[in-house]
């Protein structure tokens, strides 16, 4: 995502340093000697200059197809696409470009074993820009997916926020044992058999609970993974689901088009010895 992702992928520095080494490498395969005189510093310099211009195409067709076919929606229909599109647009900048300079300034065109051999050379450095960019995506990817990690750390660390007047408690998750509604106030119930009226609808605490650890039940129960005994079937597809609310036991019911996720879940966090 660095293009949308930090803003336009970082990398305008790199290219500026790489177009002239790759096409330093370029002179070096193509040309067994090399005399720098002026002529040479002059078709280095036009070629550089296409580097950058081939380099700029290639950029775009990626900005483009980020949003046409971003990576994480169809990743191999992205990758031969982009892979095709950016060779065929370069390539042809560079063969139309070439051709036109030498028509301009050489002897006429090119001979074909000239572009036999380069035009694989710059297959090879497309493969190898494209391959760039695909790292800046992953790349952005681990940051995302870190800073994901680091924000569940930190939530997990300061647990869930109760406001006390003009104080703020935070009640670790392992500590909660339901949240729940009553006479329309939205309450939390600790294990410890404290209780904590709450602003927030269940709607809205659901969203930052972790979902490994709660399920809500129904409209009226947020129940915590350790709080729940079990589960029956009933006739009708219902789940009545049995968890402990402070001293005694309780019962709810999980609707039939929730059972399905009840049950997964239920089973994924059971505990393991």
């Amino acid at each position: 995502m660095l293009s949308k992702y930090l803003g336009k992928y970082n990398d305008v520095l790199l290219f500026l340093i790489l177009i002239p080494i790759i096409n330093t490498i370029n002179y070096h395969l193509t040309y067994s000697t090399i005399r720098w005189d002026w002529y040479t510093y002059t078709t280095y310099f036009i070629d550089t200059v296409q580097g950058y211009i081939a380099w700029g195409l290639i950029k775009w067709i990626i900005l483009w197809l980020d949003k046409r076919i971003p990576y994480e929606k169809a990743l191999v229909q992205r990758l031969v696409v982009q892979i095709l599109a950016t060779n065929l647009i370069a390539q042809g900048f560079i063969i139309l470009a070439t051709e036109i300079i030498n028509a301009l300034f050489g002897e006429g065109p090119l001979p074909i074993s000239f572009y036999s051999y380069n035009l694989f050379i710059f297959f090879i450095w497309i493969l190898v820009i494209n391959g760039i960019y695909i790292g800046f995506y992953l790349y952005d990817q681990w940051l995302t997916a870190q800073s994901l990690r680091d924000k569940d750390k930190e939530l997990r660390s300061k647990g869930f926020s109760v406001v006390l007047g003009n104080s703020t408690k935070h009640i670790a998750f392992e500590q909660i044992a339901i949240f729940y509604v009553e006479d329309r106030a939205t309450f939390l119930r600790a294990k410890t058999g404290e209780q904590f009226v709450l602003d927030d609808s269940l709607n809205k605490i659901f969203a930052v609970l972790p979902e490994e650890n709660f399920f809500r039940l129904n409209r009226k129960y947020i129940v915590h993974r350790e709080q729940i005994k079990g589960y029956k079937k009933e006739i009708n597809g219902k789940l009545l689901v049995e968890f402990d609310f402070g001293p005694s036991t309780q019962t709810s019911v999980v609707s039939r088009t929730n059972a399905p996720e009840f049950k997964k879940w239920f089973s994924i966090t059971a505990p393991r010895f």
